[in-house]
């Protein structure tokens, strides 16, 4: 019995309220003030990109950074000085070419120094027909030389009324006038040169080699089906076709025009093309 009456008081002390649930507004005091003791907690601001990289940033790094900023600055000044612009570039070597056309063809007048390439004027300039090689030098402030090749004319082609030059390689561009002391190589149908800038250099190289030759046949022809012929000056028509085995075909025409004069019969065409020499006389 006693033993049970223990128990209960001590069933009660633990089940009865305390002094500070009784009294009013006694927990929101104790919890306010627990929360004054606290210290503060101030929330940290997410670092930006310019604050991460700065933060890793060394002395090294700031150096670098003054040096670019230092770059830019000298660069900008370098690019807007007036010293730097070229006025008026310097052309050699030209021959039938105006050198304002080859300045105004390159695009470097009023141009910064700095900012004008060589390859880029070598480029513009070899679209220039008559232009066979060009190289250029720069050098400060503001010096541009252009050194021009010019192509040089060894034939004189005639088509449709018009007269353009060949050099040796074939290339055609503009005649300047008409070289009488060169050959003439007129074109009957527009085949000798089918894209109107190339001649096959085979065929320049047989005219050369037959005016050489006989220095007073100056005038061919070309037509698709015969190929290349002259007129000898007995006005015979000598056909010699492609430009293949010229020197044969010259020594067979050495060959039998001594003879035709020795015969005195009127000709009309001396066909060398074939390796039988054909001959048409005149009714």
């Amino acid at each position: 019995m006693k033993r049970r009456t223990a128990r209960n008081r001590k069933r009660k002390r633990f089940e009865a309220p305390s002094i500070s649930a009784l009294l009013p507004g006694t927990l929101q005091k104790e919890k306010a003030g627990r929360q004054r003791r606290r210290p503060a907690l101030r929330k940290r601001k997410k670092p930006g990109v310019w604050e991460k990289v700065t933060a890793r940033w060394g002395f090294s790094h700031y150096v670098a950074g003054l040096l670019a900023i230092v770059g830019l600055i000298g660069l900008f000044l370098l690019l807007t000085d007036p010293r730097f612009t070229i006025e008026t570039p310097t052309v050699t070597g030209n021959q039938y070419l105006d050198a304002a056309e080859i300045i105004h063809r390159s695009e470097v007048d009023q141009t910064n120094i700095f900012l004008v390439q060589s390859d880029d004027i070598a480029r513009r300039l070899s679209l220039i027909p008559q232009v066979k090689e060009t190289q250029v030098h720069l050098g400060l402030p503001n010096r541009v030389v252009i050194a021009i090749t010019e192509r040089q004319p060894v034939l004189n082609y005639v088509r449709k009324g018009e007269t353009l030059w060949v050099d040796d390689e074939g290339r055609l561009f503009p005649a300047n006038e008409f070289r009488i002391d060169l050959p003439v190589l007129l074109d009957d149908d527009d085949f000798a040169s089918p894209d109107g800038q190339h001649m096959d250099s085979a065929l320049v190289q047989a005219i050369l080699f037959l005016h050489a030759s006989m220095p007073e046949i100056t005038e061919f022809n070309y037509r698709s089906d015969y190929g290349l012929y002259f007129n000898s000056p007995e006005k015979w028509r000598v056909y010699l076709g492609d430009a293949q085995n010229m020197e044969a075909k010259l020594r067979k025409w050495q060959h039998i025009r001594p003879q035709l004069l020795q015969e005195g019969r009127p000709v009309k065409n001396v066909d060398l093309r074939f390796d039988n020499v054909y001959v048409t006389y005149a009714r």
